[in-house]
């Protein structure tokens, strides 16, 4: 009986470790086997998931207050890099959110987009590449021979402009036969209510809290009335609010497409303009107007502008040019 009862434990003491070394072994095999189908195919799913949260998601900065991440002034800030321009608007692209998902200067590779992009802990390496309108920006080096890959259709809206052209007989508002001089002041009103319209579609729709606004005036001495021996001086622009001016200097001046005042001067000084004027007015964090106001730009082109000639224009839907979108690829590559 004691010699069985030894055979017997000597059996279970074998088979069990037969049985624990047989788990070992197939849990083993496997992975030198299929290693590379395994990676490809996570690849491929981190590769979607970002994908879809850039062209899918708006994204999200870190504080409710102000919900636009591409405006904040510390990459930290920014919780996730989402291109959209509305949630529900996939395929949509902001201009905005593109221009500031590819500054490397804002943003550092890879550790800013591994944290708001990619997430996880394990070191992914990626590429993200725009292809749109024969150009290409990216970010990241390029893929290796093997990577997961996903490509999305987009549109990038584009950048509304209110146009006036003095040798277009429809845009003649300055040509008065009391008008015999050059003292004149243009006003362009800008109705926020009106633009954000929540009908209007998305692609298309106008917001001066997060779009920027252009405004261009060309053949300026024609359409000002401006006599052939008369020069056109711009010795002033008045941004105002609800009829109030307030100070902001968040706009570009371009003149004759080679004299620019940037976002961080203001027009110190009178300007003679020659022949076109392009201004833009830039989004800014925190801006000074709200959905329901209405912001007035001035242009003064007289040194009495009390006296001056006043015409007001509206910046509305009726009145501006916004280029038909162009489609594009976003393509993203991990490995």
């Amino acid at each position: 009986m004691k010699d069985r009862a030894m055979v017997t434990i000597d059996f279970l003491v074998g088979f069990t470790i037969f049985i624990s070394a047989f788990i070992i072994v197939v849990a083993m095999v496997p992975h030198p086997l299929f290693a590379v189908q395994s990676a490809r195919i996570d690849y491929d799913a981190v590769a979607y998931r970002t994908g879809v949260i850039l062209v899918e998601d708006p994204g999200m900065p870190t504080s409710p207050d102000f919900p636009v991440w591409e405006q904040q002034i510390d990459p930290g800030e920014v919780i996730r890099m989402g291109l959209a321009v509305e949630r529900g608007s996939p395929h949509i692209l902001s201009p905005a959110k593109v221009d500031r998902f590819f500054d490397r200067d804002f943003f550092t590779y890879p550790d800013d987009y591994q944290r708001s992009l990619i997430f996880g802990d394990y070191p992914y390496s990626f590429n993200v590449t725009l292809s749109h309108k024969g150009t290409q920006r990216s970010v990241g080096p390029p893929p290796p021979e093997q990577f997961g890959v996903v490509r999305r259709v987009v549109v990038v809206k584009e950048t509304s402009s209110l146009i006036r052209d003095g040798a277009d007989s429809a845009h003649n508002e300055f040509h008065l036969p009391e008008n015999l001089t050059g003292d004149q002041r243009l006003m362009i009103e800008i109705p926020c209510p009106t633009l954000i319209d929540r009908s209007v579609e998305p692609l298309f729709r106008i917001d001066p809290r997060t779009d920027p606004l252009q405004i261009e005036v060309r053949n300026i001495r024609e359409y000002l009335n401006v006599p052939v021996n008369e020069t056109v001086v711009l010795h002033e622009i008045l941004i105002a609010r609800q009829g109030i001016t307030i100070p902001f200097a968040a706009y570009t001046l371009e003149i004759d497409e080679d004299e620019v005042v940037s976002l961080d001067d203001t027009l110190q000084t009178s300007r003679m303009v020659p022949g076109n004027l392009t201004f833009t007015l830039h989004p800014v964090p925190n801006p000074p107007w709200r959905q329901a106001d209405t912001i007035a730009i001035t242009f003064i082109f007289s040194d009495n502008p009390d006296g001056a000639d006043h015409q007001v224009i509206t910046y509305d839907y009726g009145t501006v040019f916004i280029p038909p979108a162009e489609p594009g690829i976003l393509e993203v590559a991990v490995w």
